[in-house]
């Protein structure tokens, strides 16, 4: 097996997961967006920038993404 497409070279690939384990990576990876927005929008908050425009730039963002699946 391609070594180079590894991880530390005991992880698959996206690609190379089951149907069930990239349901299960998407999962995480929306929750982790999440966590990352949540913390985003808390710094905006402590640094008294506009926390509903820096919201409303997040979500735009998420809806363009999802408009190019």
């Amino acid at each position: 097996m391609n070594q180079s497409r590894r991880h530390k070279g005991d992880t698959k690939t996206f690609e190379e997961l089951t149907f069930a384990e990239q349901t299960k990576a998407i999962n995480i990876r929306v929750v982790a967006l999440q966590r990352c927005v949540r913390a985003h929008l808390r710094r905006a908050a402590s640094e008294r920038r506009n926390v509903g425009r820096v919201r409303r730039k997040c979500v735009d963002q998420i809806r363009r993404l999802v408009g190019r699946l």
